[in-house]
């Protein structure tokens, strides 16, 4: 069954689902995949040295699906994204996700070529600025999601009431958000979509070595941990002796040269690729306290489904007063 939104309307996909920004992970072989599923690939910026990189990956996603993926940017987290806003309207990339520092720089430009974006914003305050930017729809975060939620320690229960409240753009939900139950309570307190990391993290086609899925998957939701707090990019991450250790040197005061072993890329490229669970950390949410199996994204998007029809059913049971047992 389909499920309609403004979401889906303006992204022009068959379910409200969108994959998170993943880094080193989100590239054409699972972007499309999620895409051909019926939700929406963003192929993650970060993930490339260069523009000359995304573009030939932009290409390799419109070979493998003819459904919508967009591009994911993160401005000014580890390096200048200059080169990659001027890739994705080369590109002719029809949809664009950023986050990070303030994207207006950018915006008229791919606005000019009609291209829909959208921000990842933490707060409302920065969700009510990316609407008064002209986006045309915005991410709030919430403090249970993996990676960068800000600073406010805001949970998604209420961020994404407040953000549908308060805003005339669509919201999309994020942070502890991967089941069907999850997708209709985020339908429910106003959102018009949800976005996943952390579930297509632990999918088959994600290229994360399968050491590290395996130790994921049987995680709990007290299994992460808040570090770079102290260099004001607090992030929820994956809690292992690694990021354990990192965040007992952000106690003591250590400078950004000191914690920078640990969270740079090549550390983070010796986890993800090689399977060294020493090396790096990862972002990871709260919601991997639920996920107890790795599946294709075709399965984990059609799972999503069938749980949302059927808790749906149930509260339209709820509703008529029948009995839930007739």
């Amino acid at each position: 069954m389909k499920i309609q939104t403004d979401i889906t309307q303006l992204l022009g996909i068959r379910y409200p689902i969108i994959q998170g920004g993943l880094q080193g992970l989100g590239t054409s072989h699972l972007v499309s995949k999620v895409s051909e599923a019926g939700g929406l690939g963003l192929i993650t910026a970060g993930s490339f040295e260069t523009k000359k990189d995304m573009l030939q990956d932009i290409d390799i996603a419109r070979r493998l699906t003819d459904k919508p993926f967009g591009v994911n940017i993160a401005i000014g987290i580890r390096k200048p994204m200059d080169e990659f806003i001027d890739g994705v309207i080369e590109g002719e990339v029809p949809i664009v996700f950023t986050s990070g520092n303030n994207p207006e720089p950018f915006i008229d430009r791919l606005k000019e070529k009609d291209i829909k974006i959208v921000h990842v914003a933490p707060s409302i305050r920065f969700a009510k600025k990316a609407e008064s930017l002209g986006y045309d729809a915005v991410v709030v975060n919430g403090y249970e999601g993996g990676g960068h939620s800000g600073k406010d320690d805001t949970t998604s229960l209420t961020l994404v009431q407040k953000a549908a409240n308060e805003l005339n753009i669509p919201v999309i939900a994020a942070g502890g958000f991967s089941t069907g139950k999850s997708l209709l309570a985020a339908l429910a307190l106003g959102a018009e979509g949800i976005q996943m990391g952390t579930r297509f993290l632990l999918s088959k086609e994600a290229i994360l070595h399968n050491r590290v899925k395996q130790l994921l998957v049987r995680m709990q939701e007290n299994d992460t941990i808040l570090v770079k707090k102290s260099i004001g990019k607090t992030a929820r991450v994956w809690k292992n002796a690694r990021s354990i250790e990192l965040a007992k040197f952000e106690e003591k005061g250590a400078t950004f040269e000191e914690i920078f072993p640990y969270i740079s890329g090549e550390s983070y490229e010796e986890l993800i690729r090689n399977g060294n669970v020493e090396s790096g950390v990862i972002a990871l949410g709260q919601t991997v306290g639920l996920i107890d199996t790795i599946k294709t994204v075709e399965g984990i998007i059609q799972e999503i489904s069938n749980e949302y029809d059927k808790q749906l059913q149930k509260l339209n049971l709820l509703q008529k007063g029948d009995s839930l047992e007739s």
